[in-house]
């Protein structure tokens, strides 16, 4: 088991190795954590908690077939909270991307389907029981 950090990004999630260097005094140290696994979002085919060997840890499942384990556990907890935690936020990432995705790839809105009482001809805010517009005189 290899500790380390985990980033979240709206692209991918990166799993970060902590590699154990420590200078020559005594009580002095430093993090160094070189990439381990970079996983992009669109393949994140599923992400869950579960209890392991009595360890609650999040399972990430990819496209091709790689599974990653994740837990939270320290000397204290059995990492249950954390573990849901980071599954809740793992999924809502990847939740926000693709809808953040699927808007800006359809670009056939036009300003009458995002509001159905502005005139399409002219711009002009109407009431409803109109039929034609008061501005450019255009049938609604």
């Amino acid at each position: 088991m290899d500790s380390g950090k985990i980033i979240l990004t709206d692209k991918e999630l990166s799993l970060m190795k902590k590699s154990n260097i420590s200078l020559t005094k005594v009580g002095a140290s430093i993090d160094d954590f070189k990439e381990g696994f970079v996983i992009p979002l669109t393949q994140i085919k599923k992400s869950y908690s579960s209890l392991d060997q009595g360890i609650y840890v999040v399972k990430i499942e990819t496209r091709d077939g790689h599974l990653f384990s994740i837990t939270t556990a320290n000397a204290r907890s059995l990492g249950k909270d954390g573990s849901v935690n980071l599954n809740e936020l793992i999924i809502s990432t990847i939740l926000v991307a693709n809808n953040i995705k699927n808007v800006s790839s359809s670009s056939n809105f036009s300003r009458v389907e995002q509001d159905p009482n502005v005139c399409g001809y002219c711009g002009e805010n109407f009431d409803p029981g109109w039929k034609y517009c008061k501005k450019c005189g255009k049938e609604l």
